[in-house]
């Protein structure tokens, strides 16, 4: 079995079922919650490739993110929002609204793009290491080291590469994915 073809069959799933998500998400409310304490349909939605972005270039790589491109700049601003963790109700409201479909998806595309070119350079043997200064790099941006963002990826760290692919990467989106299916069906 080919663990690293697993791990990009993933990333690539991933970015296919966001863009069946915002498609069928068109006629929504992207800005305000559907339901009390979640987090708008908009900010979830940005938030599937702004960690993926944030994953491999700043904790993993230590490199600029995509995000950093002139032609992602009306997209939440990532020193404001960081990756979509740890803001306040108001906060996600305001990023949300910043959340164009199309922008959106050619941002994501990017991402995809980016993330795959790298894990064809990797062998399974690479899964197995520790990522070296994951935490330093966690304090690259005051939004990904707020009380609330830190707590959010406590113990990442301290996890192989394989793992954090996986986790945060892929597993932790696809909860997303589910989220969004049923925030979608309450909006109607």
């Amino acid at each position: 079995m080919d663990a690293v073809a697993i791990v990009r069959n993933r990333v690539g799933a991933v970015n296919a079922n966001l863009h069946v998500l915002v498609d069928r998400s068109g006629d929504v409310d992207w800005i305000t919650p559907v339901a009390p304490g979640m987090s708008p349909i908009g900010l979830t939605l940005w938030h599937i490739p702004r960690t993926q972005d944030w994953l491999l270039n700043t904790c993993i790589r230590g490199t600029g993110e995509t995000a950093d491109r002139p032609e992602f700049a009306a997209l939440p601003d990532p020193d404001l929002y960081g990756f979509g963790t740890g803001l306040t109700p108001a906060e996600a409201c305001t990023a949300a609204g910043l959340v164009e479909a199309e922008l959106l998806l050619r941002y994501a595309d990017h991402v995809r793009d980016e993330f795959d070119e790298w894990l064809s350079t990797l062998s399974a043997d690479d899964l197995d290491r520790p990522v070296e200064k994951f935490d330093e790099r966690q304090h690259a941006r005051p939004a990904y080291c707020t009380p609330a963002a830190l707590a959010e990826v406590a113990g990442l760290g301290e996890l192989p590469l394989g793992v954090l692919l996986m986790r945060p990467g892929v597993s932790h989106l696809l909860v997303h994915f589910g989220e969004l299916e049923t925030l979608l069906q309450l909006a109607g």
